[in-house]
């Protein structure tokens, strides 16, 4: 991860400034390492230069709060996603169903899911694969609740 600040910062330098494919790299590579604070700053920074964000990264940064259970602020970047003009894909659903699953919010999942297919959008296997693991740990909780 340092060599992509270095890379950032070096380009800054020699007054090359990053388009929406370098800017979605920066932020796919800053979600990677759970860095998603560093991630949503470029994407403020890419507004800020005028370059505008695509589908590609907020779902990036959706996908990052989502992986780390941080269901409010991925829900705040859908939301923002939503007001500039793009629709929730099934990236983004996903990403949303997966972090609700880790969460443990399997009703909020399931009404996001209702949305998901309300609005034409198929679910896939990702989307079963969550709501399936979310479930084989509700059983899990529950078998050892009534131990």
């Amino acid at each position: 991860m340092p060599c992509l600040i270095r890379f950032n910062k070096k380009m800054d330098n020699m007054k090359v400034h990053p388009d929406e494919i370098t800017y979605n790299t920066l932020m796919q590579g800053y979600c990677r390492e759970g860095k998603v604070e560093e991630a949503r700053k470029l994407l403020d920074e890419m507004k800020r230069r005028g370059i505008k964000p695509d589908h590609i990264s907020y779902n990036t940064i959706i996908s990052g709060y989502s992986k780390r259970g941080d269901m409010k602020d991925a829900f705040r970047v859908r939301d923002e996603m939503m007001t500039t003009g793009f629709d929730p894909t099934i990236l983004t659903y996903n990403a949303l169903i997966q972090g609700l699953c880790k969460n443990r919010e399997g009703e909020h999942a399931e009404e996001l899911l209702k949305e998901m297919v309300s609005k034409g959008i198929t679910p896939d296997d990702s989307t079963y694969l969550s709501i399936i693991e979310a479930m084989e740990k509700v059983d899990d909780l529950e078998e050892n609740v009534d131990k």
